[in-house]
């Protein structure tokens, strides 16, 4: 359920109900606002907790990707390999690669990142798309420095371990989808090669 994904919009709605109840006490003077305005309170707060204690699926592939880009960022190739799903040999042949080659920085996730799941598919599928900034080089050219900012679409399937998997991946300008794809710059040093 929506309210569940994050506790902004509870916090808003304990606002708001809070500060009307508050004004209507303080305009009619009447005790009974003041035990709505504690009830108010109360159930907020409950709902809080419970936005809290509910790790909906969205969140969990939302962990998935600070794991993955942790595992970027320490050039860990077993690790971002185990985020990929076993049935997507062909990605964790070319992330192996690709990281072989590659001296990662740093990886910076934008605060655009936006999940929705497809229940109704199986395997469970879920997409995320968000903005994201990675610095480094070519691991035999300290020369070749670059920064790479797209905009990331990740396909995650849910195996059958519980688990969110990355199945598949593109690379968009960072002005969006619309914007069209692109070719990340390591493909390109690396393509000619093999």
């Amino acid at each position: 359920m929506w309210i569940f994904e994050q506790s902004l919009p509870i916090i808003i709605m304990a606002v708001i109900g809070g500060a009307i109840l508050a004004g209507t006490m303080l305009q009619t003077g009447k005790q009974l606002f003041l035990y709505l305005l504690i009830g108010w309170i109360a159930v907020c707060a409950l709902l809080l907790a419970v936005e809290y204690s509910i790790v909906t699926e969205g969140e969990r592939i939302e962990a998935v990707i600070y794991q993955i880009a942790e595992a970027l960022e320490a050039n860990d190739a077993e690790a971002v390999k185990s985020y990929i799903s076993d049935d997507s040999p062909q990605l964790k042949a070319e992330a192996q690669r690709q990281m072989a080659y590659v001296q990662i920085e740093s990886v910076k996730l934008k605060r655009n990142l936006e999940v929705t799941i497809n229940p109704g598919s199986t395997p469970i599928i879920g997409v995320a798309k968000l903005n994201v900034k990675m610095t480094g080089h070519l691991k035999n050219n300290q020369e070749w420095n670059g920064d790479f900012a797209t905009f990331m679409v990740l396909t995650f399937q849910q195996d059958p371990d519980g688990e969110w998997r990355v199945i598949s991946y593109q690379f968009f300008d960072p002005r969006g989808e619309q914007a069209g794809e692109i070719t990340p710059p390591i493909s390109a040093v690396l393509l000619p090669g093999f």
